[in-house]
């Protein structure tokens, strides 16, 4: 079976390295906002700041329900990003505690020494995203890539795919032209015919599929050739160390929202469209999409690991940096140790033993 065939349902790269390392600088000028817990240890914690991208999982649900407000004792302010570089960048700058950001970007936070550390897996990227070319195009092969325009947000997990499929098929990324696009810049480009190509999450790809696009690979079937993505919790390092309670519950809530989304997906869909928008049924299809883990899945050695024995996650993150490394997009990974000592999942092994109580 030919992994890059097109799938019949509707549903300049190295500049990227440059604005990369401009991130957390252009961050500070943006945000300035004074970190919530203040320069002094005795300020009260005003307000929990949660980063989220428009992508139809637990977060979405908890989100919907007020299951943050209601819980965590302290006023909740949502703030949406358009990528994991953007939120790295908000969480270096210490203006957003907690946030949602894809494997790829949260290795290139690792890397780059941004002040946060993993607390959770959100889900496993399945079909939620893909490379969505024109129907009927003379693509029809990763191969045929070359010499077309294909775009990809840089630094995000689709970046990191396309990347990786474009090295599985032996393409050179330079015989192509690679656009650093956002989700809803990249649908613009689309329908304008700017570009072939992008790789892209839910909802611009089923956008972009309702535009004359049809699939040509996913990251399921990428991830299954070695290139898994995810998309991670991260919580700023100083505010989880002084409010290890608050993360504690919020993943809780988080654990809350997976049950839901398995025991009952038609109410979790619900919620999740009214957030974005959408009929419950499309909700429903773009949250099948995603491969959802409960929090002891999470805890076992192929994810998180527990507080005493690592899990496989960092031998992921590794992988992904040496990948990164050989592509030019960061300077040099570091080893396993750095990867496993910026995963935590004593927050979540913690509201595991409290819900069993």
């Amino acid at each position: 079976m030919r992994m890059n065939r097109k799938v019949n349902r509707k549903e300049g790269y190295r500049r990227g390295l440059f604005f990369a390392a401009l991130v957390p600088v252009f961050a500070l000028l943006l945000y300035g906002h004074v970190f919530a817990a203040g320069s002094g240890e005795a300020r009260e914690l005003e307000e929990v700041v949660i980063g989220f991208q428009t992508i139809p999982n637990g977060e979405i649900v908890a989100k919907a329900l007020g299951w943050h407000e209601e819980s965590l004792g302290v006023p909740i302010r949502w703030v949406q990003f358009n990528s994991g570089s953007e939120l790295n960048a908000a969480v270096a700058a210490g203006s957003v505690h907690m946030g949602l950001g894809g494997s790829s970007t949260t290795v290139s936070a690792i890397v780059q020494g941004v002040p946060a550390e993993v607390i959770w897996i959100y889900n496993i990227i399945g079909e939620n995203e893909a490379l969505v070319v024109r129907e009927g195009s003379e693509v029809e092969a990763v191969e045929d890539l070359v010499a077309k325009r294909a775009a990809a947000p840089f630094g995000a997990t689709t970046h990191y795919h396309l990347l990786a499929a474009l090295r599985l098929f032996d393409v050179d990324p330079e015989d192509l032209t690679i656009m650093d696009l956002s989700p809803s810049d990249m649908l613009a480009a689309w329908q304008r015919g700017d570009i072939d190509a992008g790789f892209v999450w839910e909802p611009t790809l089923a956008a972009m599929l309702e535009h004359g696009g049809e699939v040509l690979i996913t990251s399921r079937e990428i991830a299954e050739h070695g290139f898994l993505t995810g998309d991670i919790g991260i919580a700023h390092t100083r505010f989880a160390a002084r409010h290890p309670e608050i993360v504690v519950e919020y993943l809780r809530n988080q654990m809350q929202a997976v049950e839901l989304i398995r025991s009952d997906p038609e109410a979790a869909a619900e919620a999740i469209a009214g957030e974005f928008g959408l009929s419950q049924h499309e909700a429903l299809r773009q949250m099948s999409s995603l491969i959802f883990l409960d929090g002891d899945e999470q805890l076992g050695a192929a994810y998180l690991g527990t507080p005493d024995t690592p899990g496989g996650l960092a031998e992921v993150f590794l992988e992904t940096a040496q990948f990164l490394e050989e592509q030019g997009t960061i300077r040099e990974a570091p080893n396993l140790q750095t990867f496993q000592d910026a995963i935590n999942p004593s927050f979540l092994q913690q509201a595991i033993d409290e819900q069993k109580r």
